[in-house]
């Protein structure tokens, strides 16, 4: 981060102290302290700069560098740091100033400051990325990224502000999306990045967990589960993800999803549990699994 001091000459010492304090937090700072009033040579120092601090004292409202200033952050709206007297003594300032009276204060700003501009860098960086690696600023390519696994461009479009809970045309989340395809790194990264382990879709109804379940992927339904996913939610045919898991002969999710504490009487639309499916299809290893569960 960028700062400028600005100060009176009587003041120089204090903006020195500042200056070292400001390059103790690693910010780049500058003094402008000179007799020059060309409006036009400080403008050009004033937009170099991400944080502009003026050292006000009683003698600053005759200082024309500083009362220019003061007026030119106000007029592009951006906030500025105050060290000295409060704002209503300084004209112009409409709230826009930030006033501090002490290092430690003015320490604790620049601070807050340094990591939003970290932010923000973070976030222009990644959308440049995105850019050169072919792909557009948009949901849809969000989308296209997660259904092709691509998890270096995901992990850009999440750096920049993208949401993880983002949803298709359908009202499918990304993270039942990464979880159809397969994807099991893509939806790792949306998990710690705090995607809904509990979305429905709008397709089907179903949670990542019941999408995890219908296709046996026992690694994403472990990490589903210990990122805190409903065992018993059900879909709009009344499935949970032990049903569809029971009635596709998956067993190996079964049993994890059994072990997890799934309710194994919970009924579908056709009145089927997943016990009832257990004993259809005469996976006995699942009843058994399911009486020692009972006792």
């Amino acid at each position: 981060m960028k700062v400028l001091i600005l100060t009176s000459s009587e003041k120089i010492k204090k903006a020195e102290e500042i200056k070292i304090l400001c390059n103790k937090l690693g910010s780049e700072s500058s003094i402008y302290g000179g007799n020059c009033n060309l409006e036009t040579g400080l403008s050009s120092f004033l937009d170099k700069n991400d944080l502009v601090i003026v050292i006000w004292d009683n003698n600053s409202i005759h200082n024309h560098e500083i009362i220019f200033s003061t007026g030119y952050c106000v007029g592009l709206n951006r906030p500025f740091v105050i060290f000295g007297n409060g704002k209503e003594d300084i004209p112009h300032c409409h709230g826009k100033a930030v006033v501090v009276s002490s290092q430690e204060e003015l320490k604790a700003y620049i601070t807050v400051q340094i990591v939003k501009i970290k932010n923000i860098k973070s976030i222009e960086d990644a959308k440049a990325n995105i850019l050169e690696m072919g792909f557009e600023l948009t949901a849809r390519d969000l989308i296209q990224v997660v259904s092709e696994g691509e998890t270096l461009v995901l992990e850009q479009f999440l750096k920049a502000g993208f949401l993880p809970d983002s949803i298709d045309k359908n009202g499918v989340s990304l993270l039942n999306i990464a979880i159809r395809k397969g994807h099991i790194k893509i939806a790792t990264i949306l998990l710690e990045s705090g995607a809904d382990v509990n979305s429905i879709s709008g397709d089907r109804g179903n949670t990542p967990l019941m999408d995890a379940a219908a296709e046996a992927k026992i690694e994403i339904i472990s990490k589903l589960i210990k990122a805190g996913a409903d065992l018993n939610l059900k879909s709009k045919s009344g499935q949970t993800a032990l049903v569809l898991s029971v009635g596709r002969q998956a067993e190996e999710a079964a049993v994890l999803l059994i072990k997890s504490g799934a309710d194994i009487s919970i009924k579908d639309d056709l009145g089927m549990s997943a016990r009832k499916y257990a004993e259809l299809f005469k996976l006995n290893n699942i009843l058994l699994l399911m009486d020692e569960e009972n006792k």
